[in-house]
């Protein structure tokens, strides 16, 4: 679960709002995989398979490893959870119009130039606001 008092600091907060669309893209990619992966490797009970000799042990036992690929799956989508959920909980504290504007579409991936062009403003104003969204959300 996520922490309260995570200490942040102001370039990893702008790495989490550089990467957070890509972010939740593959959260939800990873999550969507995991729910529909079977039990493709338990082994065989009945029939000709069955009669068969049965790997053994950690290294070639299909059912081990299946359930090793899953636990590290599950690993790395909280660690993806774990980010989205700090740039969510910081995002509460922009306050602005054009600020809450300009973080929303930092959030959905856009180019300082388009989001420029889509507010009419210059992209070196959208640097300048991106900046007073990051020392709001350090506060």
């Amino acid at each position: 679960m996520l922490k309260e008092k995570t200490q942040l600091n102001r370039y990893q907060l702008d790495q989490a709002i550089k990467k957070y669309h890509d972010n939740m893209c593959k959260y939800m990619r990873m999550k969507e995989e995991l729910e529909s992966l079977t039990t493709a490797a338990s082994t065989v009970k009945y029939g000709f398979e069955a009669t068969m000799p049965k790997a053994i042990g950690n290294k070639s036992d299909p059912v081990y490893a299946h359930v090793q690929m899953k636990a590290l799956r599950e690993g790395r989508i909280n660690k993806i959870q774990n980010e989205l959920l700090l740039v969510q909980n910081l995002a509460d504290k922009v306050t602005g119009d054009l600020e809450q504007e300009v973080l929303f579409w930092l959030l959905e991936g856009m180019s300082f130039r388009w989001i420029g062009a889509k507010l009419n403003i210059s992209h070196t104003s959208v640097q300048r606001v991106r900046e007073r969204v990051l020392d709001m959300m350090l506060k």
